[in-house]
């Protein structure tokens, strides 16, 4: 059996047995991948604290015949994003962005850009400040990543270029809407061109460059909305990440 060793993003970590661990973790040489940690309850040695949800790590691991699971034999430690451990809206923002990838990934397909882009938004929430604009951009360059890309440049319908005026989104449609072409959809949420402008930036800026966008509040407000119906026709179902964010965020300070 040959042994693998790739990069890693730990996204689920569940006990099996008494001494063995369920991961699932998110590589850059081969996708999400789902294996067994055996005696990883405790192997200090071979795993010690590798396997928290969010690290970033060298695993090890081969595949048998006999199973979906990949064995994994030893994993080291890359970088362990403190931050996120004693900061809950830091880990809130974090398993946000990890369970958007767990939900929108199929196994075993290899998409290094999306590794990238994981790694890089969970070294900005670790280390940076937090910022509303920073979760709207992982999202919409996520969708981008995985073949779900919103069509913000000109209208779905009739691909008309969009000037000042009224303009909406349509999650099914997956994109902005002109007044024209939006007149037979009701309840479909209004979008700025502003807004527009800033979304269609996210998605093509380069990825050294993200700390540079700044949203209006405007924008924030428009972005969350759109792109959370964005997110509800693509999952189709609630990310229970996404409801501690706003159960915190709407929770007075101790």
């Amino acid at each position: 059996m040959p042994l693998y060793k790739t990069k890693a993003v730990v996204l689920r970590a569940l006990s099996y047995g008494e001494a063995d661990r369920i991961i699932t973790f998110y590589s850059q040489d081969f996708g999400k991948i789902k294996g067994i940690a055996k005696g990883a309850k405790r192997s200090q040695k071979r795993f010690g604290n590798t396997l928290e949800i969010g690290s970033y790590i060298s695993a090890s691991f081969f595949e048998k015949e006999t199973t979906d699971l990949v064995r994994l034999g030893h994993c080291d430690l890359i970088r362990p994003f403190t931050g996120l451990r004693g900061d809950i809206k830091r880990l809130a923002w974090a398993s946000y962005l990890i369970e958007l990838i767990e939900s929108l990934t199929a196994e075993r397909i290899q998409n290094k850009a999306l590794f990238r882009l994981l790694v890089f938004f969970l070294n900005l929430i670790d280390k940076e400040p937090l910022r509303e604009e920073i979760l709207r951009v992982f999202e919409v360059r996520l969708f981008s990543l995985v073949g779900y890309e919103p069509q913000f440049h000109s209208c779905r319908r009739c691909q008309k270029e969009l000037a000042d005026g009224k303009i909406f989104f349509s999650a099914q449609e997956g994109g902005v809407l002109c007044s024209c072409c939006a007149e037979a959809k009701s309840g479909l949420p209004s979008i700025s061109l502003g807004t527009i402008k800033t979304l269609h930036l996210a998605q093509t800026l380069p990825l050294e460059k993200i700390g540079r966008i700044s949203f209006s509040l405007q924008s924030i407000k428009e972005s969350e909305v759109v792109l959370s119906n964005f997110i509800g026709q693509y999952v189709g179902k609630e990310l229970k990440s996404k409801k501690f964010i706003s159960q915190i965020s709407s929770s007075p300070p101790l």
